[in-house]
């Protein structure tokens, strides 16, 4: 048996009915959502420069960093002239100047830990800073010219 016409037509006005009532509350939604953005957002021209500089974040990768592990340490070294530098020393006179310089420990400290005495830390210290210098103010100038 088939629907009668007004039977056609109470099921049309009953689906009409249901969409609108669906339509206006997907609208609701809408400018709902609408209005929590407008009171969340905030133009970037608007942001102090504090508030920019903390939406930034700087990606470091291991690649870019020579790694030197000292007493059980990862000591990082960015500057690729430096790192060379570092590399050429032989290893206890390259652990004397990360320990003091990267883990800031005394020449009394290091001493104590390397089994020597103080002025030895000292005098390897300074040669080795020396050698640094060198090899850097020699590479800076061939990379200059």
């Amino acid at each position: 048996m088939e629907p009668s016409s007004s039977d056609k037509e109470t099921i049309q006005h009953q689906f009409d009915a249901f969409a609108k009532k669906n339509l206006k509350g997907e609208a609701r939604s809408l400018f709902r959502e609408l209005y929590k953005r407008r009171n969340n957002e905030v133009c970037f021209s608007d942001m102090s420069e504090t508030e920019l500089n903390e939406l930034y974040c700087y990606d470091e990768y291991d690649l870019a960093q020579y790694t030197f592990k000292v007493l059980g340490y990862d000591v990082n070294i960015k500057d690729d002239l430096l790192g060379e530098a570092l590399e050429l020393l032989p290893e206890r006179k390259r652990d004397i100047v990360l320990m003091s310089y990267y883990l800031e420990l005394s020449d009394a400290e290091i001493g104590k830990m390397l089994n020597v005495v103080r002025s030895t830390v000292f005098r390897n210290r300074k040669t080795a800073l020396s050698k640094i210098k060198k090899y850097m103010e020699g590479n800076k100038t061939d990379d200059e010219s």
